[in-house]
């Protein structure tokens, strides 16, 4: 009887298996979902914000990935903003249905434009409806009102803004100087110096200061760019603060009174520790401090600095010397050249060399065509020659050639400057350089010969039985020059003499590479980590979903972190790999992406969820995700 129950109830699972297997056979493919209505959103991180606090604005459209760019001009011109554009990325996912025997698949389409917001006064500021056109479909996202506090200063967190000058010239260099005062430890810092997007105003430039030994530099950014900042401490008010200070060059393009507006800087303060007591399973005050940890407290603080003013006034035009070149500042010139003696059309080497202000990058030579003395007796390139700082002093080299004999010396080179010292122009100019030119010396059949006759000796042509026999008519005088050498001359002959070299070179290569991989593993194996994560990341989006796929995008990036980072792979945290990344000069961004991605890996671990990691984001997306933040990390890392 109950192997009678057993095979009754296999026929029974055999034939239902069978009916169900009919159904998917006979029922129609699967038909895909009707394309979804144009949707679209603002979606911003934080509705309260403080003034010159950057946040990210997203504009998530749904139901097309042929999306047009949003007007540039109404985010441009958003008021009381300054608008970033950080890039778009398509959304797409794709899922299916069984309902009846009939499958569907779904296919969702979308598209998602980021933007970096940095507010530019307090009070409501709105972000106005943007219109999206996609599929000859138009619609626009609803307006967003966002409230922005007034940065405060703390007795911990200070910012302060300095001019080298606040009074100065169009043309003139001015140093803007940045300063963050510090008493406590801060986790973060994002400046935000709306001055520097002032191109209308002024020509920026990044100083190019060698780094000293002994000084500490960070990476920090600014304004959407890192600058390199030099920690320091400094006395403010009677405290003794840390410092990070950093400084550009600004170049004013144009006359007026400025008012540079505040800085801000946003960061994280460090305010303590938090107490985290954990259920002691043990119940015995032993072991109670391992099952009490501490955890950092960081409050967020927005810090301003004052306005600061700056007067650009006009060069004057009275006293102007018309080959002024625009050099502004106290100037010095003075000038070399070799070699001293040479013939006409010789290349001689003139060494030019210009002092006096503090910043001379931006500094050009006067143009040597514009020196009447010069070019009336030197040919001068048309080429302008780039000059090099050595020792706060910028040295161009030109090449130069004597036109004729009858040129002495080389004559001072002239260098017109405005004395902004003195309100005046003056001329600063080198010294002339002695120069002995020979006329070019033509070459004749003569000198082939092997020696020299006058024209105005008037002799006879005689018989020289030295030298090229010229006057020797009789066909003696050929001889057969053929060697045995010709034979060598042959391609054969040529490969059989060359093989023996090109093939001890290519060994000699190839061992060099060997013993290069095999001295430094880690490097090599660090140079494929992003190979082999890329690869499994694509093998994940192939295959079916599966519960364990977060778990497998964490494995492949600690892998990767490892390689990349020199860190043990069977173990990484963020808390492994945020300090490696931050000392190689990662953005803060670039670490928070990356938390993102540990923490939502993490979790998926216990989510259960096929197509989905435990924040509800598509395991696809998440893997996208994880192969972007990779790619920057990669670039930081070469």
């Amino acid at each position: 009887m109950k192997r009678f129950l057993s095979i009754h109830t296999l026929l029974i699972l055999c034939i239902t298996g069978l009916c169900i297997a009919g159904l998917c056979i006979a029922g129609p493919a699967a038909q895909p979902a009707s394309a979804a209505a144009l949707q679209a959103e603002a979606v911003v991180e934080q509705t309260t914000v403080y003034q010159g606090e950057p946040f990210m604005l997203r504009i998530r459209v749904s139901g097309s990935d042929q999306v047009e760019p949003p007007d540039s001009g109404i985010l441009e011109n958003m008021d009381g903003f300054s608008v970033t554009y950080q890039g778009g990325s398509g959304n797409n996912s794709t899922s299916i249905t069984i309902v009846n025997g009939k499958m569907t698949r779904n296919i969702k389409r979308g598209y998602v434009f980021s933007y970096e917001l940095i507010p530019q006064k307090t009070g409501t500021l709105t972000i106005p409806p943007i219109e999206i056109r996609a599929d000859a479909q138009s619609v626009k996202t609803r307006s967003v009102r966002i409230h922005v506090r007034a940065p405060g200063e703390t007795d911990d967190v200070k910012l302060r803004v300095f001019l080298s000058k606040n009074h100065c010239y169009t043309g003139e260099p001015v140093t803007l100087t940045a300063r963050l005062y510090l008493r406590k430890d801060v986790r973060t810092a994002v400046f935000t110096l709306p001055a520097l997007n002032r191109t209308d105003w002024f020509y920026v430039i990044d100083p190019k200061a060698a780094q000293k030994q002994g000084k500490k530099y960070y990476r920090i950014p600014v304004n959407n760019e890192e600058v390199i900042a030099l920690q320091g401490q400094e006395t403010l008010d009677g405290t003794l603060y840390s410092t990070v200070s950093f400084s550009k060059i600004l170049i004013p393009g144009k006359p007026g009174a400025f008012t540079l507006d505040q800085a801000t800087v946003a960061c994280e303060v460090f305010t303590g520790y938090r107490e985290n007591q954990r259920r002691n399973p043990f119940g015995d005050e032993f072991f109670s401090d391992f099952f009490n940890t501490r955890q950092g407290v960081y409050q967020k603080v927005v810090a301003p600095s004052p306005a600061v003013d700056l007067t650009v006034r006009e060069l004057p035009v009275q006293g102007r010397p018309d080959n002024f070149a625009g050099h502004i500042g106290q100037y010095g010139i003075s000038a070399t050249a070799s070699p001293l003696e040479v013939s006409v059309g010789d290349p001689i080497t003139l060494t030019i060399t210009l002092s006096g202000p503090s910043y001379l990058e931006h500094v050009n030579l006067p143009p040597l065509e514009n020196q009447k003395n010069l070019a009336r007796q030197f040919k001068i390139p048309e080429e302008r020659a780039t000059g090099e700082i050595q020792n706060h002093k910028k040295i161009f080299t030109q090449t130069i050639r004597a036109l004729s004999a009858d040129v002495t010396h080389i004559p001072a080179i002239q260098l017109p400057y405005f004395d902004t010292e003195n309100s005046t122009y003056k001329t600063a100019e080198t010294r002339p350089i002695p120069l002995t030119v020979k006329e070019t010396r033509v070459v004749t059949a003569m000198d082939a010969e092997g020696r020299s006759l006058s024209a105005a000796q008037g002799r006879t042509v005689e018989t020289w039985d030295r030298g090229i026999a010229y006057n020797y008519e009789d066909a003696s005088v050929l001889e057969d020059q053929r060697t045995g050498l010709q034979l060598i001359q042959t391609p054969a002959w040529t490969g059989a003499i060359a093989a023996p070299p090109v093939l001890y070179l290519m060994v000699l290569a190839v061992s060099a590479v060997i013993r290069r991989k095999k001295a430094d593993p880690g490097a090599l194996m660090a140079r494929k980590a992003f190979r082999r994560l890329s690869k499994t990341l694509g093998a994940i989006k192939k295959t079916e979903p599966a519960a364990d796929e977060t778990d497998r995008i964490l494995k492949a990036l600690c892998q990767y972190l490892g390689a990349r980072l020199g860190l043990s792979s069977l173990a990484i945290v963020y808390s492994d790999a945020a300090p490696a990344l931050a000392e190689k000069g990662a953005s803060s961004e670039l670490l928070h992406d990356l938390e993102k991605i540990f923490t939502a890996c993490e979790a998926g671990r216990y989510a259960g969820a096929r197509d989905r990691s435990a924040s509800g984001e598509p395991v696809a997306e998440l893997s996208e995700k994880t192969l972007k933040t990779a790619a920057k990390i990669e670039k930081l890392c070469k």
